[in-house]
């Protein structure tokens, strides 16, 4: 269990800097909307910059959730043998790898924040970018519901 409980600790390092990135993502959204132009901004350029903030704050807001969730468990043993349960569960890892979802948690959290980053700079990367984490993540989605059915 104490491998597992490094294990969670790793995991709320990893949480923690996410929600420092995305604190400092936040903070530079907001003052590049504070100093920009009005005058010159187009409808999309409105919609990009609410779209990154949005992204911006909702990924602030689980990476908090994870590190109370996480503290909470390696302060209790019961939540920690619970968590540590469910994520061992062989019915829901042959699941979760019929899905994909080791990798296409990983290339959607890069590709939503490859987003963030490029609606900065070119705003047909941005939608393509975020067209592309909609259609993968509905995919697996719809694989996932599947396979909890028909497993």
């Amino acid at each position: 269990m104490e491998k597992f409980r490094a294990t969670v600790k790793r995991r709320i390092v990893i949480s923690s800097g996410m929600a420092l990135v995305t604190m400092v993502l936040g903070a530079y959204s907001i003052y590049s909307i504070i100093i920009s132009d009005v005058s010159t901004a187009t409808h999309s350029d409105g919609f990009v910059a609410g779209f990154q903030f949005g992204l911006i704050v909702s990924i602030f807001g689980f990476s908090v959730f994870d590190i109370i969730k996480l503290s909470l468990a390696i302060n209790d043993e019961t939540k920690l043998k619970v968590l540590y349960n469910k994520e061992h569960d062989e019915r829901l890892k042959a699941i979760r790898n019929k899905a994909g979802a080791p990798m296409i948690v990983v290339t959607s959290v890069l590709m939503v924040l490859a987003a963030i980053v490029a609606g900065y700079f070119n705003i047909v990367v941005f939608y393509t970018l975020v067209i592309a984490v909609a259609a993968q993540l509905s995919v697996s989605a719809m694989v996932k519901l599947y396979c909890m059915k028909t497993m």
